[in-house]
């Protein structure tokens, strides 16, 4: 990813002026992040409640992998501060939640949206050309990513991009959200140089 060209990404923002704020996703996504951003300190509760809700938007039925709650929760405890958590941590949570880093990427996001973004396969689809389980599922895929995020969001176009990507759902969003929305809309297509 680190030759992905960020202009690449960019050419596709005015498809985001079509989202529609009612939108199941869009609705349900500000109270996602509201959930998280209202708590002091996330409780086995939260986590459990968090996992669930962001398996409603994935085709399978959460399952916990493993007991590992404790550490997991001082993970996503740590997960709301501005440094990534580690490559470990990110395992720690996936043997927890399905073993799916589609699916932790999504929690993580909403606990921090600023920091991580959510990983999927159009995502991967649209930058990739392909979106295999075994290159979903690798977290140094995953940082890379992460990092084109970062990539993108710095340029100096981006910023009108992401004031017109609020503007159309209706609400704060960060910049994060705003790149991987614009990956995920245009995924019936790929910028990969196949």
């Amino acid at each position: 990813m680190n030759n992905i060209n960020v202009n690449d990404i960019l050419q596709h923002a005015d498809s985001l002026q079509y989202e529609d704020p009612e939108h199941t996703y869009h609705r349900s996504y500000r109270h996602f992040v509201n959930y998280f951003s209202d708590k002091n300190e996330f409780t086995e509760q939260d986590l459990i409640i968090g996992a669930n809700f962001t398996y409603g938007w994935m085709p399978t039925i959460m399952n916990f992998k493993s007991n590992n709650f404790d550490e997991s929760l001082k993970i996503l405890n740590k997960a709301r501060l501005p440094e990534r958590i580690s490559s470990n941590e990110i395992l720690i949570l996936k043997s927890l939640i399905n073993n799916s880093l589609v699916g932790v990427s999504k929690l993580l996001h909403f606990i921090n949206p600023k920091v991580y973004a959510i990983w999927d396969s159009r995502v991967c689809y649209f930058l990739l050309g392909k979106s295999h389980k075994y290159i979903i599922g690798k977290v140094d895929v995953y940082w890379q990513y992460l990092d084109l995020c970062q990539r993108v969001s710095a340029e100096l176009d981006f910023k009108a991009i992401h004031s017109k990507f609020e503007s159309s759902v209706n609400y704060e969003v960060s910049a994060l959200r705003v790149v991987e929305q614009l990956m995920f809309v245009n995924s019936n297509m790929t910028i990969a140089k196949l």
